[in-house]
């Protein structure tokens, strides 16, 4: 899939540093294990076994790396995966390297991606943690509306958001 920027493709098995890039920095990891940054050994036993699995579900479905149109850069990943709780559903998710915040990618492919789910007849779903709010903008922006609140981890101090729009009729 290509974006006016944005090249997504499959991660290969040769991409584990990729995610290391993503996983190992504190700042991207902030609202996802509330900023520990994951070993290589962590990535190389879960993370990256999960991403190349990803796949397994058809060929629209994935966690796909991002790369810039423009130089080939990697930015980070973009998720479309049948949603594990919500019948016919997709989650929609994004991962991007700092130093590529801020200028739109997110919501340039979030918007792709939403209307690539709604011409599959899907229902689109996007979590975040409540304090997330740049990933809660891009929900926003990419036409999905609040649902709830939640705790995906029982002892957790701090709720999640669920994010939606529904499919075509």
């Amino acid at each position: 899939m290509k974006t006016r920027r944005i090249l997504l493709k499959k991660f290969s098995k040769n991409d584990i540093n990729l995610i290391m890039d993503l996983d190992g920095d504190s700042d991207v990891m902030k609202y996802i294990t509330l900023g520990k940054a994951r070993s290589f050994d962590e990535i190389k036993k879960k993370s990256f076994p999960r991403i190349l699995n990803s796949y397994s579900n058809g060929e629209h479905y994935g966690i796909f790396a991002a790369y810039l149109n423009l130089n080939q850069t990697f930015i980070g990943w973009f998720q479309f995966e049948k949603d594990r709780d919500i019948k016919n559903a997709i989650e929609v998710g994004w991962r991007l390297k700092k130093e590529f915040w801020g200028n739109g990618y997110a919501t340039e492919v979030g918007l792709a991606l939403v209307d690539k789910g709604l011409k599959l007849n899907k229902k689109i779903v996007a979590r975040a943690m409540k304090e997330n709010v740049a990933s809660i903008n891009v929900m926003e922006k990419i036409g999905l509306q609040f649902v709830k609140e939640f705790y995906y981890k029982p002892d957790s101090n701090t709720p999640d958001v669920l994010y939606e729009k529904n499919q075509l009729i």
